[in-house]
């Protein structure tokens, strides 16, 4: 990998260069350059994966440097070179992406660390272009691209499993023709630390998860299948199974099982299959196309990443009901009624993992569980007239849709509970006026935040109304209007002692639309920004 060191002076330039273990790190100097003019050419001849360049110089200085190289050339990694007095010029340079930047005079160990981490930030990218070109080598690149969005056989299928009405357009002859059929559902985990994939590449994931699927089918004797893209959950692929003879529930997962591994190694993708009950006729793929997506259900207790098949379950919910709820439930209730939230978190967790150790656990358990367990914290706030901020959770069950673990319950139950703490003990721990004296300081310093009433009960576990109607009861001004108040101060000190542009210096006080901080400058001042500069 190669580096460039922009800076105008050549003894900085020198001492940089020699503080940098070159060999250590697999680095080579591709160049130098002593100001923003000549570095552009340097970037240009010599294409660095790396630059590091001074702010402070003439002609075209750092900040000009980087703004017109990340046109051509948005992969290289840039880095600031600054001075302790030059904290503006950092801020506008992280504005432009710049990956980090260090302080003068360098530091050997922390250049060293930086070096590194950028490094291995390289070598990934690297990496995830080679993968995404040996995909592109399956075919045409345009086509798999077109192939990848749904299609309308996608969406006809999908109303097939999810709806009564039954139309069969559109499946193969040889499918229609078995005599014993099952349904497979697909979930697809996109984000994931070996993911090899960005968010915008998900339709292209999707349609290599197709393929590979339809290529291990087609190599398995005796079995018909279609698979195809479910229209309305884009993390979602279905598989319709058939045979002339009766099919192996023994093979099947162990067929896909080699599927899941071979996509998480090479592809980085992690996906679970759930695989419905064998019907005997072609209109009850629906029903098993709803029971694997049930069976599936159960990666909430066992995880990502495996294959699980439709088991037989008891239609009663008492049978279902984790009995070991029934015997906690009254130390549960006591352990709120005593305050003693750190014991019912730690409590409700060994509930849970004793569930997730068991053998035979299921989801429906799960269900019940949390359900249970959110109802009981609901019913105790209701009882201490307790008024809770963002206590959305809506149906428990349906907020489980999008977790990941059972761990991830713990959780949300530890966030109400720290908000349930908070609101009981607000009385005796902090007043409503030492938060307000709180909340003026922060703004003090973090007046470039999204900061906002939602934000204040979120923080402070207090309802937004009423720290609304006591802050102006106790500064003499809303909320709103004090936040804009020290914005505006401080843009009229960023305006006497910098050359910053406008834009700049509404983005550096919070706000990201010029017109919109222009507009709210002179309501407050009588006068517009470049006038009030002089």
């Amino acid at each position: 990998m190669k580096v460039l060191i922009v800076d105008d002076e050549p003894l900085l330039r020198e001492g940089l260069i020699r503080k940098i273990a070159w060999e250590t790190l697999g680095l080579q100097l591709a160049g130098e350059a002593g100001d923003g003019f000549e570095a552009m050419f340097q970037l240009a001849n010599c294409q660095p994966d790396i630059v590091l360049t001074d702010v402070r110089m003439p002609g075209m200085d750092g900040l000009q440097f980087i703004n017109s190289a990340r046109v051509n050339f948005p992969r290289t990694k840039f880095v600031i070179i600054s001075g302790f007095d030059e904290f503006e010029y950092v801020r506008e340079a992280l504005l432009y992406n710049v990956r980090d930047y260090l302080l003068k005079p360098i530091d050997k160990e922390k250049l060293h660390v930086l070096l590194e981490g950028i490094c291995e930030e390289l070598r990934k990218e690297q990496q995830e272009a080679a993968d995404r070109s040996k995909l592109s080598e399956l075919s045409e690149l345009s086509d798999m691209i077109r192939q990848s969005n749904l299609q309308p056989l996608d969406f006809q299928l999908t109303h097939l499993i999810s709806e009564q009405e039954l139309r069969w357009d559109g499946i193969p002859t040889s499918l229609m023709q078995c005599t014993s059929f099952a349904g497979a559902s697909v979930k697809i985990v996109y984000r994931n630390e070996s993911s090899r994939f960005q968010e915008n590449d998900e339709p292209l994931a999707r349609f290599a998860i197709q393929n590979i699927i339809e290529n291990t089918l087609a190599a398995e004797a005796g079995i018909q299948f279609l698979v195809f893209k479910h229209a309305y959950h884009s993390e979602e692929i279905v598989v319709f199974l058939g045979s002339q003879s009766q099919l192996d529930l023994q093979r099947l997962p162990e067929t896909f099982n080699q599927t899941v591994e071979w996509i998480k190694q090479h592809l980085g993708l992690v996906i679970s299959i759930g695989l419905g009950g064998i019907k005997p006729e072609m209109t009850q793929l629906r029903l098993s196309c709803m029971e694997a997506r049930k069976v599936l259900q159960n990666r909430l207790l066992f995880g990502n990443g495996n294959v699980y098949t439709d088991i037989e379950t008891t239609s009663s919910a008492a049978a279902a009901y984790p009995r070991i709820f029934v015997q906690a439930e009254r130390g549960l209730s006591a352990m709120l009624e005593e305050g003693r939230h750190q014991e019912f978190l730690d409590y409700a967790g060994q509930l849970f993992r004793t569930l997730a150790e068991t053998s035979g656990a299921r989801y429906e358990q799960v269900e019940y569980l949390y359900t249970d367990i959110i109802h009981m914290l609901r019913k105790y706030a209701a009882k201490t007239a307790t008024d809770l901020p963002n206590w959305n959770l809506g149906t428990p069950i349906a907020s489980l849709d999008n977790l990941r673990s059972w761990k991830d319950i713990i959780d949300i139950i530890e966030q109400q509970l720290q908000r349930l703490s908070g609101m009981l003990n607000r009385g005796t721990d902090q007043s409503c006026d030492e938060i307000i004296e709180s909340v003026k300081q922060y703004i003090e310093v973090h007046y470039s935040e999204e900061l906002s009433l939602q934000w204040v009960g979120e923080t402070y576990f207090i309802h937004p109304n009423y720290f609304s109607k006591r802050f102006k009861t106790v500064a003499g001004i809303s909320f709103n209007d004090y936040l804009t108040k020290v914005r505006i101060e401080r843009s009229k000190e960023l305006l006497r002692t910098t050359t910053l542009k406008i834009a700049r210096i509404s983005q550096l006080v919070g706000y990201e639309d010029q017109n919109y901080f222009c507009n709210v400058f002179k309501k407050v001042t009588g006068t517009s920004p470049s006038v009030f500069r002089g």
